[in-house]
């Protein structure tokens, strides 16, 4: 009897420490799923905030052009001619380093390529980066951090149907402002919006 109750502690025993195992484990799986969904709404919220932080500086140069009387879009540089271009993808961002004197800088990406194969290729060309002040920038120095951000934006017409007829709308642009992220999967956030000559509408 005494071998009998021995083998039945052992087993008792086995049972426990087993039934112990998989609730650590389902414990671990729950922290590290917490963890990951924090991260991921984390980076969801820098990137939809670096997205409309475009949309709000195009509506900028917009609105500084109605004061200094120039075209509705024309692009912040000197020459009145630039206006902007439908079908160009372009970096845009705060002049933070004042280094041509402008409020906001516009570059035309010359490389355009997006998706997961172009990460470490054609996507390095609109990166953002962390500089010491912890701001993004496309200015990625030796001092800056890279970031896992990319951003750009594209202005394209307004398309409408007329009697089923397809036609533009005047004196209006469609303005996407995209940021992309890798990080435990390709995510991106878009964001969509017409800017318009409200003076003309």
């Amino acid at each position: 009897m005494k071998k009998t109750n021995a083998w039945f502690s052992i087993i008792e025993i086995l049972i426990g420490i087993f039934i112990f195992t998989l609730w650590l484990v389902g414990v671990y799986a729950l922290i590290l799923s917490t963890i990951q969904m924090n991260e991921y709404s984390k980076n969801s919220i820098i990137a939809s905030n670096l997205a409309r932080e475009s949309i709000e500086s195009v509506r900028n140069v917009r609105d500084s052009n109605y004061k200094n009387l120039f075209k509705w879009n024309k692009m912040p540089w000197e020459n009145v001619a630039n206006l902007f271009q439908t079908g160009v993808y372009y970096k845009i961002e705060n002049d933070l380093y004042n280094t041509l004197h402008q409020n906001t800088l516009f570059t035309k990406i010359q490389d355009f390529g997006e998706g997961k194969s172009e990460l470490n290729g054609k996507m390095k060309n609109y990166q953002l980066c962390l500089d010491e002040q912890k701001l993004y920038t496309y200015r990625c120095l030796s001092s800056h951090t890279p970031s896992s951000f990319y951003r750009y934006i594209v202005f394209d017409d307004v398309v409408y149907e007329e009697n089923g007829e397809k036609k533009y709308l005047e004196n209006a642009l469609k303005l996407t402002s995209k940021v992309i992220w890798y990080n435990r999967g390709y995510h991106e956030v878009q964001l969509d919006t017409i800017i318009t000559d409200f003076l003309r509408q």
